[in-house]
């Protein structure tokens, strides 16, 4: 049985070095988020079910890699490099390159060959980040073993991942997408995608970086854990099998996946919200887009505070509560002729705040469950005798991926669904389909709001219950 000989605290500089780790994943987040469907599908022209097919393609490809790539670092052995971070270092430069190709392809292409560009650069750079994102997770689990610590590694960890998506969002739409003469909106024009890609992929490139060196020197102490006998890549999904038994696991997990479903859903959808429902020019977008800067640092601190005190599930049930409602209200206000008229700089001061205490919500929600799971890996390693951070959160990254790929995929089947025009100035929409967005945005939210509600309540790990898993874990002879 593994033993965890003493509790290992981390340097502020160690947490910012792994926070900025999450540079590369942030700003594909972001972009996959925020921009790829509006790209291919309205700027390119690209058939919505061959979006749909792409992506789900995708993540097919990653229900797959990433368990097998948690099982591979789990049982990798190296004095010098440890678990993870050789791993991390070979994903952050192919990832790069091929987020950069994926939005750059050549000009003059028909619609099939535009989707054969899209799909293979989408699936070299999902393997990417499974080679670098998996290791870099379950390194987070594996930086302290204090219940608190790890709420706040995890928060530095998110604050960077929001400042991250803040700056590709916010500079995307002003410098890169600004709206000219010539686009009536400047999400319109194709010119602005490549060197936007190129400048935050270099970026998120160094980020990344910083986080395999910054974090090199805690290798020692991590590898003193008795890691057991390694096993093969082949024994993937008996591990995660194992992982299942856990309800810690499979509530953590389906509460956060269902969180997650619902933002990458409200982020591919909100350009066509704020282009079409909204109709505010890219600007004012982009500033609505930079609101949850004044909520992120309130955010975790908050995360922090409510999981001393009330503990992780009743934190997690609170932060969901409010990401929820304000996801909700604007839709509801705005069928219900409730909210100032739509263009207006009234509706423009509304939208700010619904947007930076909504994300507030999502942050401190992200926080606290990835906090979980890191305790889970308490539980697995008492009940299985093994520690398997790279297989618990290979759970966590495919639910990221989920994230973009099944809200895509949702996404594009209301587009369908209310007959969305493809390639069409925001004058040229009808009152039909813009409800029909809020009307759509209303289900989603209600839908995946109730599910992850439904899940962190039946979360069973508490700070009393992990002291004792703990205990037995150093006790001798176990």
């Amino acid at each position: 049985m593994a033993v965890q000989k003493a509790k290992r605290q981390v340097s502020i500089p160690t947490k910012i070095a792994y926070g900025l780790g999450t540079g590369l994943i942030s700003v594909k987040n972001n972009l996959f988020h925020f921009f790829f469907i509006f790209y291919f599908g309205n700027v390119l022209g690209v058939g919505q079910w061959l979006i749909v097919l792409a992506t789900t393609l995708a993540l097919l490809l990653d229900a797959f890699s990433d368990p097998i790539m948690g099982q591979i670092s789990d049982n990798y052995r190296n004095a010098k490099w440890g678990r993870r971070h050789k791993f991390m270092l070979w994903g952050i430069v192919p990832t790069a390159i091929a987020l950069i190709l994926l939005f750059m392809p050549p000009d003059g292409l028909s619609e099939t060959a535009l989707f054969i560009w899209m799909l293979v650069f989408l699936l070299v750079v999902r393997l990417g980040l499974t080679v670098f994102g998996g290791p870099y997770y379950s390194l987070g689990a594996e930086l302290s073993s204090n219940y608190n610590e790890r709420t706040n590694i995890v928060s530095v960890r998110e604050l960077f991942n929001t400042l991250f998506n803040l700056s590709v969002f916010f500079f995307g739409l002003t410098i890169f997408l600004p709206s000219n003469d010539k686009f009536e909106n400047g999400m319109m024009n194709p010119e602005g995608y490549g060197p936007l890609v190129i400048t935050f992929a270099i970026i998120g490139a160094i980020g990344s970086l910083i986080a395999v060196l910054g974090t090199r020197h805690k290798i020692p102490k991590l590898n003193q854990q008795a890691l057991g006998e390694p096993t093969k890549w082949t024994d993937t999904f008996t591990q995660f099998r194992k992982a299942s038994s856990l309800k810690s696991f499979r509530t953590a997990c389906l509460g956060y996946g269902a969180l997650l479903v619902l933002y990458g859903i409200g982020s591919a959808l909100s350009l066509y919200l704020g282009v079409y429902l909204w109709k505010l020019p890219s600007e004012q977008l982009a500033i609505i887009g930079l609101t949850p800067i004044l909520s992120i640092i309130p955010a975790v601190i908050l995360a922090s505070f409510l999981t001393a005190k009330l503990d992780k599930k009743p934190a997690a049930i609170i932060f969901v509560t409010i990401y929820g409602l304000c996801g909700l209200l604007p839709y509801i206000l705005y069928l219900n002729g409730s909210l100032p008229p739509t263009g207006s700089d009234e509706l423009f001061v509304v939208l700010c705040i619904y947007n930076a205490v909504g994300y507030g919500g999502l942050t401190g929600a992200i926080v606290v469950a990835n906090s979980m799971l890191a305790d889970v890996a308490d539980e697995m390693e008492l009940a299985h005798g093994k520690r398997q951070e790279g297989v618990l959160f290979a759970a966590f990254t495919f639910a990221q991926k989920l994230t973009f790929a099944a809200g895509a995929l949702f996404a594009q089947l209301a587009l369908i669904a209310i007959n969305f025009p493809q390639k069409i100035a925001p004058s040229q929409v009808g009152k039909e389909y813009s409800d029909g967005l809020a009307y759509a945005s209303i289900i989603f939210a209600v839908v995946f709001v109730l599910m992850a509600l439904f899940y962190f309540a039946r979360y069973p790990l508490t700070r009393d219950k992990l002291t004792d898993i703990q205990a037995k874990l150093r006790a001798p002879n176990q």
